[in-house]
């Protein structure tokens, strides 16, 4: 017996709204998790541990308000796509154009390492959740949901 192995469109964009849920947590946390770097926390994980050459109390709200912006568009992520999508769309926006400003300010301060590198890390989990967003999107347009 042959079984048809293609997925339903409605499990596929239930797998992608889930994708979407946990990579918008991840970021969120990832905010968190810098935020406290920038007030000076150190992080020991096992070898090595987490930590920023110099505290950046600046850094530490703007990174603190990106996570709560994420972390709310999580939650918002749990209910029927409309207002909530507004909400998770903005908070994305939000954490892009806080993120590329904190991009610039590390690179003319000139520094290096970690505070250059976290901020690629921040870039590749947005760009992840634009690109789902833009598929959610587009097939809402398919279904004439737009």
């Amino acid at each position: 017996m042959i079984r048809n192995t293609a997925q339903s469109p409605g499990i596929r964009r239930d797998r992608a709204a889930l994708a979407l849920k946990l990579l918008t947590v991840a970021n969120a946390g990832l905010y968190f998790v810098a935020a406290a770097l920038h007030l000076g926390v150190r992080i020991p994980l096992g070898f090595v541990t987490l930590r920023f050459p110099e505290p950046i109390p600046g850094a530490t709200a703007v990174e603190a308000l990106i996570g709560a912006g994420l972390a709310a568009a999580a939650v918002a992520l749990s209910g029927a796509w409309g207002r909530e999508g507004r909400l998770v769309r903005g908070a994305y926006v939000f954490a892009l154009i806080g993120t590329l400003f904190g991009l610039t300010i590390a690179l003319l301060r000139g520094l290096r390492g970690a505070d250059i590198w976290v901020h690629g890390v921040m870039l590749a989990g947005l760009a992840g959740g634009f690109a789902l967003l833009l598929g959610a999107a587009r097939s809402r347009a398919v279904r004439g949901n737009v």
